[in-house]
């Protein structure tokens, strides 16, 4: 018997870091109560847990979905295997500036950009009128901040990697001090020993807390979360002049500085003084009125005990210790299943529910 969802949010690849995996990330937060359900074909490992721990996430296998709202970020590949009610793509990208055909499709039944810049300039693209749905927002409680630099970003072209060369550059001529925390996966580095590059990670808040300003760039941006984070945590930014960063609230010399794209009138003595004590209010989503309406069935239990045996010697992050041939030991039911993935455990049994799992013969799926 096939079962029905809700709302169903598709992504393809849920990479590392991305404004998409962020969309997501909050969407499931904030709305956790709703009947929402992630699906994906391949997906960084950490993203997904966290995603887990609020709604349900599943690995596409070809089977067709029933649901009553269907929700696609990007990509359309699976559009044929979903029996929706209402079939709607979420546009999370300037189309015109990047110069990439949309995905369009006789089935979709409604647009929805998540910044007027991307409504405007997808329905100029393509003739198509487009709702506005800002993207959720639901922080966590974040710690004290030391002074420093912060980006998130992929150091290329489009993300304003000259420019941040040139930034450098006239803080240095300046004989400013500063420490600037890049983190990224895609290092095409810039060769300057005040920049220090950090793997991506899914606990940046208090990174963004913690600097002086968080800076972003880019030749242009449909959103970009990592600017709003940094406002909500009271952490001004130095932006491109990207039209989209006045739409969601970089006010110039108030919260942050809006730099021209040719990096010819940076303030730099404004910036070295600094910006205090300004109020930020996010752009409101509207999703409690997009997504069908229905309580949450999502069942996982994070707090259940998964008695797991290591069949392939590893060094185990969260136990801090190398893990031998036959050792047993206890972990979540995300982690559980993560390790069995990697082929280093297989599960023995649910030690709440003392029953043992019905999973293929490496024991990589769990009765849930």
């Amino acid at each position: 018997m096939r079962v029905e969802y809700g709302n169903v949010f598709y992504f393809r690849f849920i990479n590392t870091i991305g404004g998409i995996e962020s969309h997501l990330y909050y969407m499931a937060k904030k709305y956790k109560d709703w009947d929402i359900t992630i699906i994906y074909k391949e997906g960084d490992a950490n993203q997904i847990n966290r995603l887990k721990k609020f709604v349900r996430v599943k690995k596409y296998n070809g089977e067709l979905i029933k649901c009553k709202k269907v929700f696609f970020c990007f990509n359309i590949d699976i559009i044929d295997k979903v029996d929706a009610e209402e079939y709607i793509e979420v546009l999370h990208g300037d189309y015109k500036a990047m110069g990439i055909k949309p995905n369009i499709h006789p089935k979709i039944n409604k647009y929805y950009g998540v910044s007027k810049q991307v409504c405007d300039t997808f329905k100029e693209v393509t003739g198509f009128d487009t709702n506005l749905a800002y993207n959720p927002i639901a922080l966590d409680t974040i710690s004290q901040k030391p002074l420093l630099l912060v980006s998130a970003t992929r150091l290329s072209k489009e993300k304003g990697r000259e420019r941040m060369v040139e930034l450098a550059r006239q803080l240095d001529v300046a004989k400013i001090p500063y420490l600037w925390l890049v983190f990224t996966d895609n290092v095409n580095a810039i060769k300057n020993p005040n920049i220090l590059y950090m793997n991506p990670t899914l606990d940046i808040l208090k990174y963004l807390a913690m600097a002086d300003y968080v800076i972003q760039l880019s030749d242009n941006e449909g959103y970009c979360y990592t600017v709003v984070e940094s406002l909500c945590v009271g952490t001004p930014v130095i932006v491109s002049e990207c039209p989209v960063f006045k739409e969601i609230g970089v006010k110039d010399k108030e919260n942050g500085f809006i730099l021209d794209f040719e990096m010819k009138n940076v303030p730099i003595n404004e910036i070295k003084k600094g910006l205090k004590g300004f109020k930020y209010t996010p752009k409101e989503d509207n999703w409690d009125k997009i997504l069908a309406p229905g309580k949450s069935t999502y069942a996982e239990d994070f707090r259940r005990h998964i008695l797991v045996k290591c069949i392939y010697p590893y060094t185990d992050m969260e136990e801090e210790r190398e893990m031998i041939t036959g050792d047993e030991f206890v972990v979540s039911v995300s982690r559980a299943e993560y390790l069995a993935e990697n082929k280093v455990v297989t599960i023995v049994k649910d030690m709440d529910k003392e029953k043992h799992t019905k999973g293929d013969k490496d024991g990589k799926k769990l009765e849930l």
